[in-house]
C-alpha cells in the first residue's frame, strides 16, 4: 500500500502539498490495515468460540471508526488511489463477515436466554395453571 501514486488532483500543484497528500495516504493506509486486523481478530475469537471482551472489541471499533474517519478526511475523494480503495473493499468484506459472526451469536443468545427464562418461569410456579395444562395432555 505504501507504493508512489500519480493520482494527484490537478488543484494539489507544489511539492509540499504533494508530499502531505502522500503522508495522509500512508496515514490512511496504515489505518485501514489496523482496523481490519483488529476487525479480523474479533470474528475469529468469536468464530472459534473463544471468550472475548464484546465491551472492549466495541469501545475499539468505535475508536478505529473515528480515526478512519479523521484520515479519509484528510485526503479529497479524486485522490484515493487503487491500493487505498482495494483496501477500503477489503475493510468492507471483513466488516459483514463480523457482522454476520456477530449476528449469529446474538441470535444464540437470544436463544438461551429465552431457555433460561421459561425454566426460572417453570421453577417459580406454584403450578397452579401448568399442572393442569401438563395433564391434559397425557393420556389417563
Amino acid at each position: 500500500m505504501n507504493a508512489p501514486s500519480n493520482n494527484v488532483p490537478s488543484r494539489i500543484r507544489n511539492e509540499a502539498d504533494i508530499a502531505r497528500l502522500a503522508i495522509s495516504r500512508d496515514a490512511l493506509a496504515k489505518t485501514i490495515e489496523r482496523v481490519t486486523n483488529m476487525i479480523d481478530l474479533e470474528t475469529q475469537s468469536l468464530k472459534n468460540y473463544r471468550s472475548i471482551d464484546l465491551v472492549g472489541f466495541n469501545h475499539q471499533k468505535s475508536h478505529a471508526l473515528l480515526e478512519l474517519t479523521r484520515a479519509m478526511r484528510a485526503i479529497p475523494d479524486d485522490a484515493l488511489d487503487a491500493d487505498i480503495l482495494n483496501g477500503l473493499g477489503t475493510l468492507r468484506e471483513r466488516l459483514q463477515n463480523n457482522l454476520d459472526t456477530l449476528t449469529i451469536h446474538l441470535k444464540a443468545v437470544k436463544q438461551l436466554s429465552a431457555l433460561i427464562a421459561r425454566a426460572i418461569e417453570d421453577d417459580n410456579s406454584d403450578g397452579t395453571y401448568s399442572a393442569s395444562i401438563h395433564r391434559a395432555g397425557r393420556a389417563p
